[in-house]
């Protein structure tokens, strides 16, 4: 009973992460806007929740082994490249695109597994695969020039594949290290991830950067996608399956071009709901089972 209620609690969290991380699509496009680069916004909202987990979790933090650094550090480097390639890609697309082909690392995980675990996806997982193909390709299509994939769609795929592997990474060592030591590194890594990026490559983009106009976004990722989003997602998957953890999480993808539309960011396309449909319904099958559908539908037989 008590594991049951442990897995709805973590199902919960997960729906929380993925409101939060809905919104965070917009709130990215707002801190574009203000000019701020892709690794001065990395390293500035992980740089803020890394303070925000070193505050609330000192004591913890004393305790971290080599073996806990060896591992919270691998995670933030998969999810500071993760980041780096999704601003980056979604400044050459739109909110929603960058949403819903991120959402792609749901279908990216189980061949993770494959390749990774020999863990061979179901005839179903291969369905959902290239329903989410369709749709993909349906999201980016242009009546003028047609099938089109941008610079910026395309950095976004690989930020997905980044982010399967982090998943498929957190998975496997959720249950080697305290959820609050492994949020605190990963997220400590991503920011000096982001400075040394920003000092390398960006450091011309500096001085155009609208602080005043991007600190509302940018404490907003850092404080909740961030410090709140992966603290949860971490305690989570302790009692999450991953594939199951990346449906759930998934869902941002329709929640992120729901408020970017809502906001104005972009327009409400046909493109943009038959894609993101076929995206979504594909996602929500890897989780429905017909026979357990039908065997509910079913009325119960009479005891004898």
């Amino acid at each position: 009973m008590q594991e049951r209620n442990m897995k709805r609690i973590s199902d919960l969290m997960l729906v929380s992460v993925a409101l939060i991380w809905g919104m965070g699509f917009p709130m990215t496009q707002m801190a574009i806007d203000a000019h701020i680069s892709s690794g001065l916004m990395v390293a500035l909202r992980f740089s803020l929740a890394a303070a925000v987990m070193g505050v609330a979790f000192h004591k913890q933090l004393r305790t971290i082994t080599p073996r806990d650094a060896l591992l919270g550090i691998l995670a933030g480097c998969m999810l500071g490249v993760a980041f780096l390639l999704q601003i980056m890609g979604q400044g050459g697309t739109t909110p929603s695109n960058t949403a819903f082909l991120s959402s792609l690392n749901v279908i990216i995980v189980p061949f993770l597994g494959w390749a990774l675990f020999r863990q061979r996806p179901t005839g179903k997982t291969l369905l959902v695969a290239f329903g989410c193909l369709v749709g993909a390709a349906v999201l980016t299509l242009s009546p003028e020039e047609g099938l089109r994939f941008s610079t910026g769609d395309l950095l976004v795929l690989a930020c997905a594949v980044a982010f399967s592997l982090h998943i498929a990474y957190l998975g496997r060592i959720a249950g080697l290290i305290e959820v609050q030591k492994l949020t605190f590194l990963q997220m400590a890594t991503a920011a000096v991830l982001g400075i040394v990026y920003t000092l390398l490559f960006e450091r011309e983009a500096l001085p155009l950067a609208d602080l005043r106009a991007g600190f509302l976004p940018v404490a907003y990722l850092g404080l909740f996608s961030s410090a709140y989003g992966f603290f949860a997602q971490t305690f989570a998957q302790k009692h999450t399956p991953p594939a199951r953890a990346a449906i759930i999480l998934g869902c941002e993808g329709v929640l992120g071009s729901t408020f970017s539309v809502l906001m104005g960011y972009e327009p409400l396309t046909v493109n943009l709901v038959a894609g993101g449909a076929i995206i979504f319904l594909s996602l929500l099958a890897m989780e429905v089972s017909p026979g357990a559908l039908l065997r509910r539908r079913a009325p119960a037989s009479p005891e004898a």
